[in-house]
C-alpha cells in the first residue's frame, strides 16, 4: 500500500508537468522517422500500428487480465490476491479508462474541449498502471514458467499508451479553450478519476472490517452494502478470519454469520474455500 501511495504523490505532478510543457509541434514523416523510440511515441501524430496497440493494451488485455486474473485482484489456490485489498479501486478505475480510451481511439479529435477531461483520466492510468506493473514484475517472471505470467506485464504496457495518449488528447483540447481552463480541466479529471474508485475502495474496506470485527448483528447488516458491492470485492480476508479461529470455535454464533455471509455472496461455502493461510 505505501509503495502505491508513494508512487502516486512522486508521480502525478511529474507526469503532469510534463504533459503541460510537451511543445506538441508538428513534425514531418521524415523527421517523425528519424526520431526515437520514445520520441514516437509521444509526437501528437499517431501511426496506425500505435492505435492498434492502443485498442490491444488500452481496451482488450486489460478486460482479459481481469477475467483471467489469478492471483492479483482475485484469491488464488494457494495464498490470498497480492493486491486484492486495491480491487475496487483498481475495478473502477480501468473501467473509467478503457471507456475514456474507447471513446477518444473512437471519436479522437472530434471531442474537441472534452479531450481535456480525458487526458487526466489517462494520465491517472497511465502512472496506476506503471506502478502496478513495476510492483508484478518479479511474479511475472516467476510465471512465465507456465506462460500465463506474460500477462503480468500488460500493466506497463497499458502505461505506454495512457500516457501517450495523455499528451495527445491534451493537445487535441488546446485549440478549443484556453489553457488554464484546460490544465484545471485534466487536473479536475484526474482527482475525480482518483477519488471515486479510493472513495469505493474505502467504504468496502470499512464494511469488511466491520463483519471480520462486529457482532453478528453487524455482520448482518454489512450484508446489504457487502452483497451490492461483491463484483468489486475480494473476499480473502474473510476466509483467513475464519481459518485463524481456533476449530473449536467455529461453531460460535459470530463465526457462523460469517460463515453464512460469505456462503451468501460468493455461493461458496468457506470451509472449502481455497485459501490457505501462512
Amino acid at each position: 500500500m505505501s509503495i502505491l501511495i508513494l508512487g502516486i504523490i512522486i508521480l502525478i505532478p511529474v507526469v503532469f508537468y510534463l504533459i503541460c510543457s510537451n511543445s506538441g509541434g508538428k513534425s514531418s514523416n521524415k523527421t517523425a522517422s528519424k526520431a526515437g523510440f520514445w520520441s514516437r511515441q509521444f509526437q501528437i501524430q499517431t501511426t496506425s500500428k500505435q492505435k492498434i496497440f492502443d485498442w490491444i493494451f488500452g481496451v482488450g488485455l486489460p478486460l482479459i487480465c481481469f477475467v483471467f486474473d489469478p492471483v492479483v485482484f482475485k484469491g488464488s489456490g494457494f495464498r490470498g490476491a497480492l493486491l486484492g485489498n486495491f480491487k475496487p479501486f483498481a475495478y473502477i478505475l480501468s473501467f473509467i479508462s478503457v471507456m475514456a480510451m474507447s471513446a477518444w481511439l473512437i471519436w479522437g479529435a472530434k471531442l474537441k474541449w472534452f479531450n481535456a477531461f480525458l487526458a487526466g483520466i489517462f494520465a491517472v492510468g497511465g502512472i496506476i498502471s506503471l506502478i502496478v506493473g513495476i510492483i508484478l514484475i518479479p511474479f511475472s517472471l516467476i510465471g512465465l514458467i507456465i506462460l500465463i505470467g506474460i500477462l503480468g506485464f500488460t500493466p506497463l504496457l497499458s502505461a505506454i499508451g495512457f500516457l501517450r495518449n495523455a499528451v495527445r488528447a491534451f493537445h487535441a483540447a488546446k485549440p478549443f479553450i484556453e489553457k488554464p481552463i484546460l490544465i484545471y480541466s485534466m487536473v479536475l479529471s484526474a482527482i475525480f478519476s482518483l477519488t471515486l474508485p479510493a472513495v469505493v475502495n474505502l467504504q468496502i474496506k470499512r464494511s469488511l472490517d466491520n463483519v471480520r470485527n462486529g457482532d453478528v448483528e453487524m455482520i448482518r447488516a454489512e450484508l446489504k452494502t457487502l452483497k451490492y458491492a461483491a463484483p468489486l470485492t475480494n473476499f480473502d480476508d474473510l476466509a483467513f478470519e475464519y481459518y485463524r479461529v481456533p476449530p473449536q470455535e467455529r461453531k460460535s454464533e459470530r463465526i457462523q454469520a460469517l460463515a453464512e455471509l460469505y456462503r451468501e455472496i460468493t455461493g461458496k461455502n468457506i470451509e472449502n474455500s481455497a485459501v490457505l493461510m501462512d
